[in-house]
């Protein structure tokens, strides 16, 4: 590099880093001299630093709330911050606010450098938020719900069989059986059964998502302007790990995408939502971007969250035979054993929707939520909620308050029975939050219901689960700790599984369901 060159590297870099400087300072004086009545939180440093957690975030701030309420606030670097604790607060604010509550919060690292902007639940509320999010309900409005379920049955039954033939890969199995019901939806896909290139690619993108995801994990959340550093500069190494983590992004959305205007050239396509809306588009740029992303934000919004909802029941179950023998006195007093659940016997069989109900609430799948974002200053019982201020939504600690769900920690789905009840006491209502709220709240949950119900149901009906056993036949405990991560999932563990009885398994090959 020349001299000249070198000096002008020299002053760009300066000047970013002056920029950031200014900026910091000023955020910290603007926070320090504020009159206004701001919530309790953590006392500040002079230099407006807040120590915050850096794994489990959520079980902090649960403790956090015995000392400062509901609502805790903090500055770092700045930045408000705002955790809700409480199930209440949040649908005063998420849901009877959602117009100012709507939004979300700028995601340098997750959106700009990783490249998720094309994933609406990251998105600022507004145009191209609505665009998206109006295409995606589209195709899965809880209408067409019957639609799926043809689908999700014949993935349920292909997954007893793999369970039947290898059950110490169930939690593979549990990711394939999810996955296959969204890549079919999405891209008329049906996916290989070992090794699928798409699944591959979704998942690689998916697990760096879930590293980088709860806000703030990375400075320059809190310093946008952080993003501009060179990526040789000292400390920029999240820039480095972003440009890894771009690519398995970008390849989750355009690889599979290139695959389907293949099929469709070729004429051996098969209609999904990708080739609908393909077909309607006269060409145009925008539209077929749209397309695009709609159609990679079905896989992403499926395949991962369900898979953990289904693997904390295969704990559960591990943990406390007792639950799965009243689980199956239901399905046999109900279908009996000639026969395997389907949709049609879901009014039937009331205990096992509340074990669904339950895998949703015990360990929630987003313990934080995702995060939202004030538009307009507001305020709430006396104090004052800043324009800009980051609202992270305590999902874990709202449905382990013991006022709301008694002995919360314990996987317990009777608690969900006795609706009426439930409702007087003011206990036990369904875990709706594990959805997310307000205006942001999950669109393909109903989708997600009817994957888990299915996989709960046909699961039951045809194994026994078990502790796995040592070399001496010992009982092996299960590790209930469950991942530090936006995605939140079982640590792996060992469990027994065999099938209930000869019955069970002939009915499996009268279906005629090949293994995959």
């Amino acid at each position: 590099m020349s001299p000249d060159a070198l000096e002008t590297c020299s002053l760009k870099l300066w000047l970013i880093v002056g920029c950031i400087g200014t900026l910091l300072l000023f955020r910290i004086v603007r926070s320090n001299t504020s009159v206004q009545k701001f919530p309790p939180g953590p006392r500040l440093s002079c230099f407006g630093w807040a120590q915050l957690p850096t794994s489990y975030q959520w079980r902090t701030y649960a403790k956090w709330r015995e000392i400062y309420g509901d609502l805790i606030y903090v500055r770092l670097l700045g930045n408000p911050i705002l955790i809700l604790n409480s199930a209440k607060v949040a649908n005063d604010l998420l849901d009877k606010r959602g117009a100012n509550y709507s939004s979300r919060p700028v995601r340098p690292m997750v959106n700009d450098l990783m490249g998720w902007d094309w994933l609406f639940s990251s998105m600022p509320y507004g145009a191209r938020w609505r665009s998206h999010r109006a295409l995606f309900t589209k195709h899965y409005h809880p209408n067409r719900a019957p639609d799926f379920q043809p689908l999700q049955l014949k993935e349920a039954y292909t997954m007893l069989h793999n369970l039947a033939h290898d059950p110490d890969r169930f939690v593979y199995y549990i990711r394939r059986s999810a996955a296959a019901v969204v890549m079919m939806i999405s891209y008329g896909h049906q996916i290989a059964p070992e090794g699928d290139i798409y699944v591959n690619l979704a998942d690689d993108a998916l697990a760096a998502l879930g590293k980088a995801g709860i806000f703030g994990s990375y400075f320059v959340d809190y310093l946008p302007l952080l993003k501009y550093v060179p990526e040789w500069f000292p400390g920029a190494s999240f820039k480095r790990q972003a440009k890894i983590w771009r690519k398995l992004t970008r390849d989750m959305v355009d690889v599979p995408f290139a695959m389907i205007k293949r099929k469709m050239s070729s004429g051996t396509v098969i209609p999904c939502v990708a080739t609908i809306e393909l077909e309607k588009n006269d060409g145009n740029p925008q539209t077929e971007e749209l397309i695009k992303n709609v159609a990679a934000i079905g896989y992403a919004a499926g395949a991962d969250t369900t898979v953990s909802a289904i693997w904390s029941f295969f704990l559960a179950m591990t943990i406390d035979p007792d639950l799965q023998r009243k689980a199956h006195e239901e399905l046999d007093r109900v279908i009996g054993g000639n026969r395997l659940p389907t949709f049609e016997d879901k009014p039937a069989l009331p205990f096992i929707e509340c074990v669904v109900w339950e895998c949703l609430r015990w360990n929630p799948v987003t313990p934080l939520g995702l995060a939202h974002y004030v538009g307009e200053d507001d305020e709430y019982n006396g104090y004052f909620i800043q324009k800009g201020t980051t609202v992270l939504p305590n999902v874990w600690c709202m449905l382990h308050n013991e006022n709301r769900y008694p002995d919360p920690l314990k996987f317990r789905p009777e608690r969900f029975l006795n609706k009426e009840n439930n409702e007087k006491a003011g206990i036990n209502a369904l875990p709706w939050e594990a959805f997310g709220f307000g205006r942001r709240m999950c669109p393909g949950r109903w989708l997600a219901l009817d994957q888990l119900w299915i996989s709960v149901a046909c699961v039951l009906a045809v194994f026994d689960i078990s502790k796995a056993t040592d070399e001496d036949g010992r009982p092996i405990e299960p590790d209930t700790e469950y991942t530090s991560s936006q995605l939140s999932r079982p640590k792996p563990f060992q469990c027994r599984i065999i099938p209930r009885s000869e019955q069970a398994m002939s009915l499996l090959k009268e279906l005629g369901v090949d293994s995959a």
